[in-house]
């Protein structure tokens, strides 16, 4: 509940009470800031020193609460002893000072600090204060020399009054002190602080400045490896993928050629190939060792064509002898037996080439995963039919077929 309900804005601990308590605008000045605006003064010829009262501020039940952490002195806004001018270029500096000195913080008002015996009216001020700081709640902080009569005035729905009385508070506003140091006026301050103070402090400056650009030079160099070693790990995904469709492709050829039942390469057993192989003993003394293929005289050199001879049997006709490889033809017993042998031999050879042709359809419809390679061995047990299968079915790459495709066999 306490949480949820708070009557009063986050006010400090240690308040010190200047004059009486104001009804209408609450004033919370640092006494950092109080201390400086006090023993500011001008020097080197100088009528007047003023700059900006920095803060924030905050409602509650329509009473303005303001707080003042900062006072920061503008350049070269006086013009002819003390008449004041804001220009565009001191209104640019003092914010890049801000940014650096008092960040996150607002501008609540300004000060002017006149040499000791002067006296300021708000009244010669009134114009330059409704131009540069309009609205509700600006301040006028007027003060006269080391330890003068100091006033603050203030804007607000009643018009433009001076505050019966303001707060002090006391914090580690170190901001304010950093600020001080930096200006060299810590001596009009406080007495007795040694040289080495201002000396230690631009130092601490130079060194964070030193550290802020290194580090940024270090985030620049680590994103660039990164973005180095983005580009190899895309290229080399890149070529992992394709070599894995490479893969797949040499996959599916292999497959096509396992025999039937076998699945893949790991459950391949060639010894069982062999104890499987049979040879078939074909009457007449004949014993294929591999099957009859339809040669011609270009392609096999080496094979013996025997031309259809002439044998007479006992009735007188002739039977005609087909082509048979070298290695088939078997002579048994004496010249009288030779014609007959050979006769007999011949006519099973021709049974087995006709089996071999008619076991090859005219017609073949492409499998899941079946290559041309793979039918070439399947119905030829080797290539030699490749190209032929291509120009009849006008295939340029063998490569290319597809899943149920026609394919027409020679």
């Amino acid at each position: 509940m306490g949480e949820l309900y708070n009557p009063y804005p986050k006010l400090p601990k240690n308040i010190r009470q200047i004059g009486e308590r104001d009804q209408i605008v609450k004033l919370y000045l640092e006494d950092y800031v109080n201390t400086y605006l006090q023993k500011l003064y001008p020097a080197g010829g100088q009528d007047l020193r003023i700059g900006l009262l920095l803060g924030s501020s905050e409602q509650h039940e329509g009473t303005p609460y303001l707080f003042i952490d900062g006072a920061m002195e503008m350049e070269d806004v006086t013009r002819d002893g003390e008449k004041v001018e804001f220009t565009e270029a001191a209104w640019k500096k003092a914010y890049e000072d801000m940014e650096q000195m008092f960040p996150k913080r607002t501008v609540l008002g300004w000060f002017l600090c006149a040499s000791q015996g002067s006296q300021l009216s708000p009244l010669n001020y009134w114009k330059e204060h409704v131009k540069y700081f309009p609205g509700k709640n600006q301040l006028m902080y007027l003060n006269s020399g080391l330890e003068g009569e100091e006033s603050i005035y203030v804007t607000s729905e009643d018009g433009f009054y001076k505050l019966r009385g303001h707060s002090i508070y006391y914090e580690r506003n170190q901001m304010m002190q950093d600020y001080m140091v930096l200006r060299k006026d810590v001596r009009r301050v406080e007495t007795g602080v040694p040289d080495n103070v201002v000396t230690d402090f631009r130092q601490r400056i130079e060194s964070r400045k030193t550290e802020v650009k290194a580090h940024k030079n270090t985030v620049s160099v680590l994103g660039g490896l990164c973005s180095a070693l983005a580009i190899v790990v895309l290229a080399g995904g890149i070529i992992m993928f394709n070599n894995y469709e490479k893969m797949r492709q040499m996959e599916s050829v292999m497959v096509s050629v396992l025999p039937e039942g076998v699945k893949n390469w790991q459950e391949y057993d060639p010894k069982s190939d062999k104890e499987k192989l049979s040879v078939e003993e074909v009457p007449g003394q004949v014993y294929p060792t591999e099957p009859v293929e339809h040669y011609t005289m270009a392609s096999e050199p080496e094979t013996t064509a025997a031309s259809a001879v002439p044998v007479e049997n006992g009735s007188g006709e002739t039977a005609a002898q087909e082509t048979v490889p070298e290695t088939s033809a078997a002579t048994a017993g004496g010249a009288s037996n030779a014609g007959s042998s050979s006769a007999s031999g011949g006519a099973q050879a021709a049974d087995q080439g006709a089996e071999a042709a008619a076991a090859v359809p005219e017609t073949y419809i492409i499998g899941e995963g079946e290559t041309l390679h793979g039918i070439c061995l399947k119905f030829y047990h080797n290539l030699s039919k490749m190209d032929e299968i291509c120009r009849i079915n006008g295939l340029d790459d063998p490569n290319k077929i597809i899943s149920g495709q026609k394919l027409v066999l020679p």
